[in-house]
């Protein structure tokens, strides 16, 4: 984990902090008529009870009915109606507890869903990331989002103001293109997260000056951050990857940061698509392309057969995600073709369902084809490198005999038979 500078434990950082004010049950009625943006991912009310989230429910259902289809006022309004709901089910479940002393809910602040932490089992201490200050395992207590790792202190939780990074995630597509700066000017000399006013820190002009809120780029979103919002944290940049295949970490914020992590496994990019070039200059994703033509054209052999169905369970995760996987890749699988440990285990997949269809399963052994032009008595498949299939009937020929002999004899069979039904 990177370290904090020095200037966070100031108390003028702390100052640049404004806190939400908390939501009391008498003005949950009141909040469904006002605008959506006071209300939007806020609900931390602890004395609401079922009559009066039920009631909240039917009003919030009631104003989305009255909203523009896909506009974004009612996909603020459908969040806060599964949140409401959410804190139905929680209440619904608190009143089922037995020990009633234990902390019997989770707190769903800005999309984090919040649970108390007793005893945390980290090596190291964490960071809260609302008031950058450190978490002490063993003297404080602290809530955890389920979703994105959000840590907080207890009494922080009422000052938080980042949206949760699993709904951004999910509202928002990333940035492919590298993004660069405009300067502070274009975000009047402000944080881009809190709003509170930075600037490009200047020691050789004053060595003395250890208290302002020193402007930090991020190399994701080319916007500038306050200390507190940017910890020098570095990460991959998936446009950086995708359009010059850089893999140097570069200085992010920590909702950038969170973000950037939160996607690092999943498959959403498309590299023929965003750069089609890079097949060009790179041999190893020539490579891993043609191995994954060949999985699909195995695949239609491993899904008909009841062997390997019964042993998909024995079947590791690496090698099922590798053989039922589309084109999409994942940050993770490009740093893994970087250093080739992906074509390796691409190609150890390729292996094992090869030896199955040809070896060990006689099920898929006999599906295989006799090549008709050539009349000889060795068992083709349509994946082998010297075969070719045909486009019409996908009967498998060697690629020798069908360029000396450029027909189809299933499909003038076919054709023969065709005829002679309409005689």
């Amino acid at each position: 984990m990177s370290s904090l500078p020095k200037d966070f434990f100031y108390a003028e950082m702390n100052d640049s902090v404004t806190s939400l004010s908390s939501i009391s049950s008498d003005s949950v009625s009141s909040e469904s008529s006002t605008s959506v943006s006071d209300n939007f991912l806020t609900i931390n009310e602890n004395d609401l009870n079922e009559d009066i989230l039920e009631k909240e429910i039917e009003k919030c259902n009631q104003m989305i009915r009255n909203t523009k289809e896909c506009s974004q006022e009612r996909m603020r309004l459908v969040r806060r109606l599964v949140e409401l709901r959410f804190k139905l089910e929680m209440i619904t479940e608190i009143k089922a507890l037995e020990n009633k002393n234990l902390p019997n809910e989770t707190k769903v602040v800005f999309g984090h869903h919040l649970s108390f932490v007793w005893k945390p089992n980290w090596l190291e201490n964490k960071f809260c990331d609302v008031c950058t200050k450190t978490i002490w395992k063993y003297m404080q207590q602290l809530y955890e989002c389920s979703d994105c790792g959000f840590y907080c202190h207890i009494f922080c939780v009422e000052k938080i103001k980042r949206v949760c990074t699993a709904v951004v995630a999910s509202e928002h597509s990333m940035i492919l293109t590298i993004t660069p700066s405009n300067g502070l000017l274009s975000q009047d000399y402000k944080c881009a997260e809190c709003q509170s006013y930075i600037r490009i820190r200047n020691t050789k002009i004053s060595s003395e000056d250890n208290l302002s809120l020193e402007a930090r780029l991020c190399d994701y979103d080319g916007k500038y951050y306050c200390p507190l919002h940017h910890w020098n944290n570095t990460a991959l940049i998936p446009a950086r990857v995708l359009c010059n295949w850089q893999f140097e970490k570069k200085f992010v914020s920590q909702a950038s940061f969170q973000l950037l992590n939160y996607k690092y496994k999943s498959k959403m990019y498309n590299l023929e698509k965003h750069n089609p070039k890079l097949y060009t200059y790179l041999e190893s994703l020539n490579q891993i392309k043609s191995i994954k033509n060949i999985l699909v054209k195995m695949k239609k052999y491993l899904v008909l057969c009841k062997v390997w169905n019964a042993q998909l369970k024995n079947v590791s995760s690496r090698c099922h995600e590798l053989l039922y996987d589309s084109i999409l890749y994942s940050m993770k699988d490009m740093v893994e073709i970087k250093s080739g440990l992906f074509l390796e285990d691409l190609q150890a997949v390729k292996d094992v369902c090869e030896k199955h269809i040809r070896y060990e399963c006689e099920i898929c052994k006999n599906q295989g084809y006799i090549c008709e032009l050539c009349q000889k008595d060795t068992i083709i498949f349509p994946f082998d490198e010297d075969t070719h299939s045909c486009v019409k009937c996908d009967n498998a020929y060697h690629y020798q005999c069908w360029k000396n002999r450029d027909f189809c004899p299933k499909c003038k069979r076919i054709k023969e038979r065709s005829k002679l039904q309409e005689v």
